[in-house]
């Protein structure tokens, strides 16, 4: 595939060797790559036609139905930036996002017209409104307005309100815009839980380079009418490059899902639509929880890629299980990655992988441990501050200059790279091992706790579904763990509590030891399905 072009150029040059292969799949509908470039060109003309050109930032906040895919893509056909941003993030922090990076052009779907109707005070605002069913049948749309009545009620279309229609009509499609490939194609906010968010610039290249890897990293070369499960969502990177571009640039099938059901995808996988699935923990354990998820269909899917939080061993032994005994090749492999380098740069295969690890890191990316006081490098094995560096490295923040300084590492012989706020080490064999965020790492009594390691450890009990240990201030010790655990039915927590315990002080230190343990129906979650630890502080 193009790696030094535009994200637009990938899904060309896919439609030049496979014009009539399907690209994309939504609500039992197909879009094939003719009708997939034709559909981003009209959205590109009228983009353009209402002033957006080369350089400008459109922002999007959207679900992965057509209109986000047709919109993304023409914005990037125009030599604009993408400002990929969260559907639900507050107004007022929506607007504050858009005037520091001087967007003035909003695309959402309709039914969010309210809970976004406020930017439309500022003068030079325009709203772009998509209805997520306008390609479909007669029923669908009765059905969807309907369903959002309520929500819908309030649009009144004008100048500074526009239908997403409006975009799709025929017109002078403009010559597409030549760019510099490194310059910056899309801006993601940093995905954590606290504090405020970073804006990071990703160029065309750092995502066709990732996408570049596919072959690697599912082990396979032939992706024609092979489907892989979109439901991570455009405004994170995995979603966004591993979810989507990658497919569009080697001829496979994104079947998109705005919102993931564990009983929809089966029947996606029961019908051969969906083949690859990537997403978080959470996203897995729903899936095998399902009664329904069993049965010979099961070998339809080939691959399945897991991370972005804490991977219980448990977790991976019972979706492998499962598969075994149904003929899947498929196995649940962690990987690892962050945002600054597009998303995953270490992952485990099924041809190379290493229990314990997230796997090696991939072909053109380099991984390194410093020592988190000094950044001198670290040898095989000594634990320290996981380091990248490679082709798909972000260009950096565009708030902070002081952001950008912290954020990066040069070598002795100038190499650059990114540091990533993650402990670990890296083995004798170049397995990753990841092991805490080191905002996570606890201090109690001066000694440094690892809350993945109480988690790992806890999650051993068959009775623990769900675990996450936090650090709460204690005056004496400075700060002391806090567990929150969720179980099956009829548990009793006394017996448990003591398990745990008992279990903690032989396997651990006594300074791993909880001051309480609460127990939840469900650990509170972000909406990519990571543990919300920032709320669980709060409690």
């Amino acid at each position: 595939m193009l790696v030094n072009a535009k994200l637009y150029d990938c899904l060309v040059e896919t439609k030049s060797v496979s014009p009539l292969n399907n690209a994309l799949l939504f609500m039992g509908k197909y879009v094939n790559y003719t009708e997939l470039i034709e559909k981003i060109d009209l959205v590109s003309a009228g983009l353009n036609s209402l002033g957006i050109k080369k350089g400008d930032i459109v922002t999007m906040a959207m679900p992965n139905i057509f209109e986000a895919i047709y919109a993304f893509y023409a914005v990037n056909r125009l030599g604009a930036i993408c400002h990929m941003v969260h559907p639900m993030t507050p107004v007022k922090q929506m607007s504050k996002f858009m005037d520091k990076i001087g967007s003035h052009m909003i695309i959402i779907v309709d039914s969010f017209y309210d809970h976004y109707q406020e930017l439309l005070e500022k003068a030079d605002m325009k709203m772009i409104l998509a209805n997520p069913t306008h390609s479909f049948s007669f029923i669908k749309k009765i059905g969807y307005k309907v369903i959002n009545s309520k929500r819908l009620k309030h649009i009144k279309y004008s100048q500074k309100v526009i239908p997403f229609s409006f975009l799709l009509k025929p017109r002078q499609v403009p010559i597409a815009e030549e760019v510099d490939p490194k310059s910056g194609a899309v801006y993601l906010h940093s995905g954590g839980t606290s504090g405020e968010p970073k804006t990071i610039e990703l160029s065309n290249f750092a995502i066709n380079s990732l996408a570049a890897k596919s072959n690697y990293i599912l082990g396979e070369n032939q992706f024609k009418n092979r489907h892989m499960l979109a439901v991570l969502p455009l405004f994170h990177g995995f979603g966004l490059c591993m979810g989507i571009h990658a497919m569009l640039s080697f001829g496979g099938v994104d079947t998109l899902m705005p919102k993931f059901d564990a009983l929809e995808a089966i029947e996606l996988l029961k019908k051969n639509q969906v083949n690859y699935v990537i997403g978080v923990p959470s996203l897995f354990e729903n899936l095998i929880g399902k009664k329904e998820i069993r049965g010979a269909y099961l070998k339809n899917l080939h691959q399945a890629y897991v991370g972005g939080d804490y991977v219980a061993q448990d977790l991976k032994n019972r979706f492998d299980k499962l598969m075994k005994e149904f003929g899947s090749k498929a196995r649940l492999l962690e990987g690892y990655g962050l945002t600054e380098v597009v998303t995953v740069c270490a992952v485990n295969t099924l041809k190379e992988q290493l229990k314990g690890s997230v796997g090696k890191p991939l072909p053109g990316l380099e991984m390194g441990i410093v020592s988190t006081d000094t950044r001198e490098f670290l040898a095989t094995n000594e634990s320290g501050e996981i380091i990248v560096c490679g082709d798909t490295m972000m260009n950096g923040y565009l708030e902070s200059e002081e952001g950008n300084i912290s954020a990066f590492l040069e070598d002795s012989v100038g190499k650059k790279w990114v540091l990533t706020g993650d402990y670990g080490y890296i083995d004798e064999s170049g397995f990753v091992h990841f092991k805490q965020r080191l905002k996570r790492i606890i201090k109690v009594s001066g000694m440094p706790v690892l809350p993945s390691e109480i988690e790992n450890l806890i999650m051993n009990f068959e009775e623990v579904l769900e675990v996450c240990a936090i650090g709460v201030p204690d005056l004496d010790k400075g700060n002391m763990i806090k567990l929150f655990i969720v179980t099956g039915s009829n548990i009793t927590t006394e017996l448990l509590n003591d398990k745990i315990m008992n279990m903690i002080k032989t396997e651990l230190s006594p300074y791993a030891l909880p001051r309480e343990i609460v127990y939840l129906d469900s650990l509170p979650k972000t909406i990519i399905g990571k543990t919300d630890t920032t709320k669980l502080e709060k409690m």
